[in-house]
């Protein structure tokens, strides 16, 4: 545990550690293609409103991701319970529906690496994967903030050798194998020792290691209880019947 940066660790999903271990981490963003787009043009949630880009956007089909964009862009928190909010974050999503070319999963990374669609609204770690195969493909954490995401060791309490498994953690969290770990599968690491193992390509790419200003500004999704994620749920399922 030494090893983790300390941004990564005491979330609120699980205060003090007790159960889980960060693995990986990414965040939600903005993939673009500069054949399509102006390289740096987009740093922004509301970027993505601009009438030019209508026709042009693919949206993952996630009610937290993309209700949390939408509720980002207006100011508030992505894990709001306030439901005039969660209205006015459905409002503004419907006005991007002429902007919406599809409403996809992972079908999004064969459409962005086949030059199908100018830009993605995707996690990190699909943008790194469709990154690898389009060199005109660029990655964003728009401002002003978005989703800090968390991929997780974790033991269940039915596993028959526990011995083994705490070793098979400890091992993956010795900083060379952790940082092996993250240039073969692409994704970030939360282990600080290990980025010095890491080519420095990797570990200065601000578009998958972000600053520390930047993190500042990320949001852990909470557990809102069933009503709430079925609100959030609903309203986003009427948003895809609005956006065809």
């Amino acid at each position: 545990m030494k090893y983790i940066g300390k941004s990564f660790l005491h979330k609120s999903f699980d205060q003090g550690n007790n159960y889980s271990i960060p693995y990986f981490w990414g965040t939600l963003g903005i993939v673009y293609n500069d054949k399509f787009v102006r390289k740096g043009s987009i740093k922004t949630w509301n970027n993505l409103w601009a009438k030019k880009y209508r026709h042009q956007i693919l949206l993952v089909d996630s009610a937290r991701d993309a209700m949390g964009m939408s509720l980002v862009s207006l100011g508030y928190s992505m894990n709001t319970t306030s439901s005039l909010k969660l209205h006015l974050a459905q409002t503004k999503l419907n006005s991007l529906g002429p902007n919406i070319k599809a409403i996809i999963s992972d079908e999004m990374k064969m459409y962005m690496i086949q030059n199908e669609a100018a830009i993605g609204v995707t996690w990190s770690g699909e943008a790194h994967e469709m990154m690898e195969s389009n060199p005109h493909l660029h990655y964003v954490v728009p401002q002003p903030g978005s989703n800090l995401w968390f991929d997780n060791f974790v033991v269940p309490k039915t596993a028959k050798n526990k011995k083994a498994a705490f070793k098979f953690i400890k091992f993956m969290l010795e900083p060379k194998n952790a940082a092996q770990n993250a240039e073969y599968v692409g994704y970030a690491t939360p282990n600080n020792a290990a980025k010095r193992f890491l080519p420095k390509k990797v570990r200065d790419n601000r578009q998958f290691y972000p600053n520390e200003q930047t993190i500042k500004h990320l949001q852990v999704f909470k557990d809102l209880g069933p009503k709430k994620t079925q609100e959030y749920n609903d309203l986003f399922l009427e948003f895809k019947m609005y956006a065809r």
